[in-house]
């Protein structure tokens, strides 16, 4: 927003003239959204009911640019704490059709986002998907009945959200990280979010999913 002030080019001893000068006034950040810089920055987010979009931006995953591997597997784990997350995925983990410099990357993922959930919310439990998606299913904005799920697209379209007070659409890219918070009884969403669409022909979009689930 540009705000006008005024600045006298004349010593006080003549007539005065007066010249127009902007000022560039700081943009705020867009409502009920943050960006992170770490798991942990990630983390806090739940503990502040009004923010409803955590963006981290991370450098793409050249690995799996380069592989000629096309997975087509999904694996769902369901209501599991952190150890039980872990050892689900590791049961996974050399099984899976996924590349392996990509597998690698999951587990450090999930290592990091659940090390920072339990120093947050103790004891809490843990919905994990890995999904290989052929389509665009969730084609219209919504929120989910979640506490807050994150979603990391390491190949292909990201998320796609905007906030509801602006028409402006905003597409994730590969390997950010987007934590949204999900609907909440009096409140209402802020942030919606769906798929990216889908052309077919193009190889899956790889995946992670996690629900956050505090204990009572």
């Amino acid at each position: 927003m540009l705000m006008t002030g005024h600045v006298n080019l004349l010593s006080p001893n003549t007539h005065d003239i007066v010249v127009p000068i902007l000022r560039i006034k700081p943009r705020k950040a867009p409502p009920n959204m943050r960006r992170a810089i770490s798991w942990a920055d990630m983390a806090a987010s739940a503990e502040n009911n009004d923010i409803e979009l955590v963006l981290w931006k991370r450098p793409a995953l050249s690995p799996v640019h380069a592989t000629d591997d096309v997975p087509a597997s999904d694996f769902e784990i369901i209501l599991g704490e952190q150890g039980d997350i872990l050892a689900g995925f590791n049961n996974t983990y050399t099984t899976s059709d996924w590349p392996a410099a990509l597998r690698e990357t999951v587990k450090q993922d999930l290592d990091g986002f659940l090390d920072a959930y339990e120093a947050r919310l103790p004891e809490s439990q843990y919905r994990l998907r890995l999904q290989a998606v052929s389509d665009d299913a969730c084609r219209k904005f919504h929120q989910d009945r979640v506490f807050q799920r994150l979603i990391i697209t390491y190949r292909g379209d990201g998320t796609v959200w905007r906030h509801v007070d602006t028409p402006l659409e905003h597409n994730a890219v590969e390997m950010e990280c987007v934590l949204l918070r999900g609907k909440r009884g009096g409140q209402d969403a802020k942030i919606q979010h769906k798929s990216p669409v889908f052309t077919d022909g193009n190889p899956p979009r790889l995946m992670m999913v996690i629900d956050v689930i505090p204990s009572l």
